[in-house]
């Protein structure tokens, strides 16, 4: 049997190519991820998939789990739409050892499952391959998964075409977390490398985003003192929300308007020198629970970027009462006094936000 040993921590790309080429042509390899081993297969020649269910005799019933490189190929072209949750749990442990089932892009009456290992060989000869592959544990099915290219070859003999060698203090030797996004709220499949504690507190933790045009002025203040007074108001939530901002277009980067950052100091004891700002992006949106913004605008131009989130995208002036109801506006080159009202108006909402949750 052909084995390959490639150093992790100085990979050589035209070994990875001829890998990957290997793949292409119809050949099943075994190679390291951060768990155990995995057999590595192109998903689209049926003929090397029922290689694949005979060599690890397994039932024909049961799928096997994709694997990808890229976060943003597996949310575009595997899943159709998952709830804020999935995409925490994505953005949590992806790279990583979770495969997460779900509703497939493709026929979305059918569930498909979908892990991004976190082992740099792996990822490398995945990304090289650029095709859809299949990536099931490297054991004879039901009994115990293969952590060493020894056990693989005493195991599979000259049924698979290779073996990647490669750093093994990189394997864990516990196989990855499923996780059945079908079931509301979660389906622990199989609990392996991240425990069940971790997922749950994910899910508990709901993620609020705040959104403006630069993040260096509103959004910011809203962080602040939404967690200023989530602790004072309602201090058992203290551990059940993740809040954040953002701006529509903002300098990435930027520190805080020195304004801001005065008036929170003097007005709430709050010191937000080391604040930086965020660019909106599709993820953000995606994963978060609650979006709230400054001004309407800021609605059509999320709702550009992800109509789907239109169900949890609110105007923060929803939240004042009837006579100042009104977008908040941008201080922004206006005076001292402009950024007060502007943090009176903001603070104003902020507690009334916090009762409505």
């Amino acid at each position: 049997m052909k084995k390959v040993f490639i150093d992790s921590n100085d990979i050589d790309p035209s070994i990875i190519e001829g890998i990957s080429n290997f793949v292409k042509e119809g050949k099943i390899i075994a190679i390291p991820t951060e768990t155990v081993y995995g057999l590595l297969a192109c998903a689209e020649d049926q003929e090397v998939i029922e290689r694949l269910y005979t060599i690890k005799e397994r039932l024909k019933e049961k799928p096997f789990t994709y694997v990808e490189d890229d976060i943003d190929t597996v949310i575009n072209d595997y899943f159709i739409l998952l709830s804020p949750f999935g995409y925490r749990l994505i953005e949590k442990f992806w790279p990583g050892p979770l495969t997460v089932v779900y509703y497939s892009k493709e026929n979305p009456d059918k569930t498909i499952g979908v892990r991004i290992p976190s082992h740099p060989v792996a990822r490398e000869i995945i990304r090289a391959l650029n095709k859809k592959a299949v990536l099931p544990s490297a054991n004879i099915s039901g009994q115990i998964e293969l952590n060493t290219p020894e056990e693989i070859e005493k195991v599979f003999d000259d049924k698979i075409d290779l073996i990647v060698e490669s750093n093994s203090n990189l394997i864990s030797k516990i196989p990855s977390t499923v996780i059945d996004l079908t079931y509301k709220p979660f389906k622990i499949l199989r609990e392996g490398a991240i425990q069940e504690r971790e997922i749950i507190d994910v899910f508990v933790k709901k993620r609020v985003l705040f959104v403006c045009t630069g993040n260096t002025c509103r959004s910011p203040m809203a962080l602040f003192l939404f967690n200023k007074y989530l602790l004072e108001k309602k201090p058992y939530y203290k551990d059940r929300f993740e809040v954040l901002s953002c701006g529509i277009l903002p300098l990435e980067g930027a520190p805080i308007s020195f304004t801001v950052k005065n008036i929170l100091e003097e007005e709430e004891g709050i010191d937000a020198s080391d604040f930086k700002s965020t660019f909106i992006n599709r993820m953000l949106l995606l994963s978060s629970d609650f979006i709230f913004v400054m001004e309407d605008s800021h609605i059509e131009a999320i709702l550009k970027i992800e109509p789907t989130v239109e169900g949890r995208l609110f105007n923060l002036k929803k939240f004042l009462p009837h006579s100042l109801e009104k977008d908040i506006p941008d201080p922004i080159g206006k005076g001292y006094e402009f950024y007060k009202e502007v943090y009176f108006l903001i603070k104003k909402a902020i507690l009334e936000l916090i009762e409505w949750l």
